[in-house]
């Protein structure tokens, strides 16, 4: 006959088994994540590499402002200023690559958000938005990702990754795929990587790297450059905590969590034995 259980004998067993997988969850290793060439939070100084890495940003167009951000702090481009590095970190087009960011701009006009591109000689990677967000890589011979912007993003931050894996480009918005193709190849130009703006010379000539040099009107705030792909818990990750890794359990915590676990244990072993 089968036995019957109290309500309170239930949530009791329940509880237990909760408990168990919290604690199994602290065992959990991490694995590898992709090498960050550059991480710019504008929480600081605004041309500041947060990755430790030193590939300050030089302002240009009289500098992008400090404004409050998804996270923290944001740069502000009102059309007319951006940001750009010449360093050679940032040649990516000819490997595997991963771009992350908050953005809220403008739909009147078209919004260059990140990139290093020669547009005119159809080279380099980009991330644009206007009616449409859209990443793109060129090695003369155009290939893109794109989708449709949403409705609420001149007023609201929304999260973005862009990336190449071997030979196939991703889009992401707020940590789902939209847009993928395969058989994409790209080649660097001799450009900046540019913030707010595209076709910077390496000298931050407006203009003159191959192509209008056109401005965003909107923010960006936590800007990550990754040289390899991630995961699709990297990418939620960055979506909910700003983080590769999810939020781990403090020292104290975990303790009190595995005496629960222990707990629990006894609580299971004594059920099975009754």
């Amino acid at each position: 006959m089968a036995r019957k259980f109290s309500k309170s004998v239930m949530l009791r067993k329940t509880a237990a088994k909760a408990t168990l997988g919290a604690l199994l969850a602290l065992f959990v290793m991490p694995g590898a994540h992709a090498a960050l060439i550059a991480h710019y939070s504008f929480d600081g100084t605004l041309t500041t590499d947060d990755s430790g890495n030193g590939h300050t940003l030089i302002a240009g167009g009289g500098g992008p402002t400090q404004v409050g951000g998804q996270f923290g702090s944001a740069a502000s481009f009102s059309g007319g200023s951006f940001f750009y590095n010449a360093d050679a970190a940032f040649n990516l087009s000819t490997g595997n690559f991963a771009i992350s960011l908050w953005y809220q701009a403008a739909q009147s006009s078209f919004s260059p958000l990140v990139g290093k591109n020669s547009s005119s000689s159809n080279l380099g990677y980009a991330v644009s938005q206007s009616t449409g967000l859209s990443g793109y890589l060129n090695d003369t011979v155009g290939g893109a990702v794109s989708t449709t912007t949403p409705a609420d993003d001149e007023t609201a931050f929304h999260h973005l990754v862009f990336q190449k894996i071997g030979g196939t480009l991703e889009l992401y918005l707020d940590g789902v795929l939209e847009s993928t193709i395969g058989g994409a190849s790209g080649s660097d130009t001799s450009n900046a990587f540019a913030i707010g703006s595209r076709n910077i010379t390496s000298g931050g000539a407006e203009g003159s790297g191959g192509g209008t040099s056109q401005k965003m009107n909107g923010l960006l705030d936590e800007i990550y450059v990754f040289d390899s792909g991630l995961s699709t818990t990297e990418i939620s990750n960055l979506h909910q905590f700003n983080s590769l890794t999810a939020p781990v359990i403090s020292e104290p915590a975990g303790l009190a969590v595995f005496g629960l676990g222990l707990l629990g244990l006894g609580y299971l072993r004594r059920r099975r034995k009754s």
